[in-house]
């Protein structure tokens, strides 16, 4: 919530700066984000008429003027704006005058021709950007002579209030100043007289609602006879700038402005263009609505709307339709105000990819008996700037289908026990009185009646917090917490999730933490069998889909970091995952999982060494030591697989107990443009509970006898994975310890289809000295088992 500290302070105004003001807004949970001037430091500038333009003798650019500022005599000032004209009021910086930036204005001569001041631009003054090229314009009834800053506001502040969804009691200047009101004490004034209308005839459009629920109620007013070429005035054209609004037109405005200052929102229709009834309903299937900012949206069958006998006119507490938008031409306003039920207004705006502050307010809530104080205050608007005849409202109300605040006990107790402090009856009287509840004193403590507009209270504890907010959380005492504390002891044989993430950082990694929510159509390019779960209401068509991998959120995270000149990445992240499951109840099945992802260079590049670019061998050594850390390097095999997301040459799948549980290999060429990275980017993800329980660790001696080592190279197919072989000659044996690769060769002397494998074999006994007959009966059995098992033979 964005708003002038000038217009806030008309309702209630404390005895505090720009500062305090916004300090005491935060620590009342109202954090503030911003507080700045509407306009750069200057001094001794005013309004002033330009009495004649002759062109500068000596300059095709310049312009010599004379400017009436309100002395005895006017200002001839050398000009070069392009839209200076005679007749015209501009901002006039006269000698002495100090502009942003600490420039002062004096006497000078342009080209030979004294000029004494300055005609100044919005950017020269540290205004906003009017969007005019050259000089600032001001109205034509401006005062000749006064003080800029006096005549525009400018001694003002902007505020931004960054409000939790709870509280959408505060989405407008009324909202804030009660609370402010309630916060400092200050008096609370309505700086506006608050009286019916004076209405004519019945008004002639009718208006029906159809379920009741959904709208308990519906006001409606027609207005013609207004004066069509009337201007929205200037203070409201500057309180809306202000709070980041954009002035259209005045009856735009109006609703505008009103919606700002009370938080009621409101339509209007050009009466004219309106067919029949207006009707409350619910939308037919497939109806074609087209809105105000020119988008196309087929409707649902439970998107409630406006409609007239055409069909629908507008998106109800969302958008109106473009058709019957007010315009220059209109001549008759229907104005609508109503209540909405938030059930029935949540999620439509971004069903539709729409977002507005209308809905904002309908879907957090907004006060039920507000309608009718609001259309009261737009038509009072209406007709003192531009007059008018007012109808009768047409009024469409059910009083049982209003949402009901139930009464809450407050007990002094409560008070004591959550705040830590004990708090004046007296105070905590005063505080909800002046947050508009009433109340009733009771022998454990009172009795609250919220107000209609305070749709968060609930439970006791929200009428605790709200002591706790305006008596001062700064004033509680700091008294130091006496709690148990018992710490869950981890069982030696599971492993510590921090443990694997403290590894991955040790090795280089930095960990991210990305949405689950992920863009459909770039998720079933990695992964296009997995069912996946859509979202009904997602924040955006990006974001419609929970992932089922991980692998989305990394790849994005690579292509920020090389947008920005980052050439090597090392990421990972730990998190959930989400398959569609009709048979849960939940619609979804949730599996944690850790996922990491390389590219660039395997280490900084640096003046003793060449730099290399990581590849496969480079990940898979940081995927097994996560499972040697979880004893688990011997029971997961990497085997070969194909899989859509991943290089067919480069990638294998992780397998425990005949399940796979992994993934790991480089990215698909073919993915690089879809995510918009480049280089050879190499994925892993694993399943968190496979990697969660460990080997109870056991002690064993050391054998004091001599190790015998044997060197063995095999020649087989090209085709068959080295993990082939170490599983065929994995012969149960008491005396084989080891096997290791130390070379895998292709090229002379070896065929082309084929390749040679290299392994060292440890032998060694534990209480005694081997003997070569038995070390040459094992290495017999290892070259037979080869054989067997994948036709590999002695080179």
């Amino acid at each position: 919530m964005k708003l002038s500290e000038n217009w806030l302070r008309q309702w209630t105004n404390p005895d505090w700066n720009s500062n305090e003001l916004a300090e005491a807004f935060s620590l009342a949970g109202l954090e503030v984000d911003s507080v700045e001037p509407v306009a750069g430091r200057f001094t001794d500038v005013v309004v002033g008429h330009v009495l004649s333009v002759e062109k500068h003798p000596d300059a095709d650019k310049l312009n010599v003027t004379q400017v009436d500022v309100g002395a005895s005599e006017p200002l001839q000032i050398v000009c070069g704006a392009k839209n200076v004209v005679v007749g015209m009021k501009a901002c006039c910086a006269k000698v002495g005058a100090v502009l942003p930036g600490d420039f002062t204005i004096k006497k000078a001569k342009l080209r030979g021709v004294p000029s004494n001041g300055m005609l100044c631009s919005s950017k020269e003054l540290g205004l906003p950007d009017d969007g005019v090229d050259g000089l600032l314009l001001l109205a034509d009834d401006a005062p000749i002579g006064m003080d800029l800053r006096t005549y525009l506001d400018l001694n003002d502040h902007t505020i931004e209030v960054d409000l939790t969804p709870n509280r959408a009691d505060c989405f407008s200047v009324l909202g804030l100043a009660r609370d402010l009101h309630a916060i400092s004490g200050a008096q609370f004034n309505i700086p506006f007289q608050e009286a019916a209308v004076i209405t004519g005839n019945a008004c002639s459009i009718s208006v029906a609602v159809q379920d009741e629920s959904a709208c308990p109620t519906y006001l409606g007013c027609l207005v013609s006879d207004y004066n069509p070429n009337a201007k929205t005035p200037l203070w409201m054209q500057q309180r809306l700038q202000r709070s980041g609004v954009r002035p259209l037109s005045l009856i735009v405005d109006i609703t505008n402005y009103v919606l700002l200052e009370l938080g009621q929102p409101m339509h209007a229709f050009d009466a004219d263009k309106l067919q029949g009834s207006v009707q409350v309903r619910y939308a037919k299937a497939g109806e074609i609505l087209l809105t105000l900012d020119e988008k196309t949206v087929v409707l649902k069958a439970d998107t409630l709307v406006i409609a007239d006998d055409s069909g629908p006119i507008a998106l109800a507490g969302v958008m109106g339709g473009l058709a019957t938008a007010v315009s220059d031409s209109t001549r008759r306003v229907f104005f609508e105000c109503a209540h909405f039920a938030p059930a029935a207004i949540t999620g439509k705006a971004r069903q539709y990819g729409l977002h507005t502050d209308s809905s904002m307010r309908f879907e957090r809530g907004v006060d039920p008996l507000l309608p009718s104080r609001a259309l009261n205050r737009a038509l009072a608007l209406l007709q003192e700037i531009a007059g008018g005849e007012v109808s009768q409202i047409v009024r469409c109300h059910s009083p049982e289908s209003l949402p009901e605040r139930s009464p809450l006990l407050l007990q002094r107790r409560s008070l004591l026990d959550k705040l830590g402090v004990r708090v004046a009856d007296a105070q905590v009287e005063a505080i909800f009185t002046r947050l508009g509840f009433t109340w009733q004193a009771t022998d454990e403590g009172w009795q609250m009646q919220p107000p209609s507009y305070r749709f968060d209270m609930q439970i006791e504890m929200d009428l605790v917090e709200e002591v706790g907010r305006i008596f001062g959380y700064n004033n509680l005492p700091e008294d130091p917490v006496m709690a148990p504390i018992a710490l869950c002891e981890l069982p030696e044989s599971e492993q510590a999730l921090m443990a694997l993430k403290n590894a991955l950082v040790q090795r280089g990694y930095n960990e991210v933490v990305t949405y689950s929510f992920v863009e459909e159509k770039k998720q079933q390019a990695l992964v296009p069998d997995l069912p996946h779960v859509l979202l009904q209401n997602p924040i955006s068509e990006e974001m419609k889909a929970m992932r089922t991998t991980l692998f989305p959120g990394l790849l994005n995270t690579i292509a920020y970091n090389q947008n920005r000149q980052q050439p090597r990445v090392r990421i990972f992240e730990s998190g959930l995952v989400f398959y569609r499951n009709d048979q849960d109840p939940t619609g979804a099945t949730q599996v944690p999982m850790i996922g990491g992802a390389i590219v660039g260079p395997v280490a900084a590049s640096g003046w003793d060494e060449q730099s290399r670019q990581a590849d496969f061998y480079d990940l898979k050594g940081d995927v097994e030591t996560l499972l040697r850390m979880s004893h688990q390097l011997g029971k997961i095999r990497f085997t070969v697989c194909q899989h859509p997301a991943l290089h067919p040459g480069q990638s294998a799948a992780l397998i425990q107990n005949g399940k796979e549980v992994g993934l790991i290999g480089q990215l698909h060429p073919q993915l690089l443009k879809t995510y918009g990275v480049s280089g050879q980017i190499y994925l892993f993800q694993i399943r968190q509970d496979a990697l969660m329980t460990m080997d109870i660790p056991s002690a064993q001696a050391i054998s004091k006898y001599p190790e015998v080592q044997r060197d063995l190279a095999f020649v087989l197919d090209q085709a068959i994975p080295v993990q082939a072989l170490l599983d065929a000659i994995a012969i149960p044996s008491p005396i084989l310890r080891s096997v290791d690769i130390f070379d895998v060769y292709r090229g002379q002397g070896i065929a082309p289809d084929q390749k040679s494998v290299a392994l060292t074999l440890k032998l060694q006994h534990q209480e005694r000295t081997l003997e070569d007959a038995e070390v040459e009966t094992l290495v017999e059995q290892i070259l037979q088992a080869a054989k067997t098992a994948v036709n590999a033979v002695l080179r």
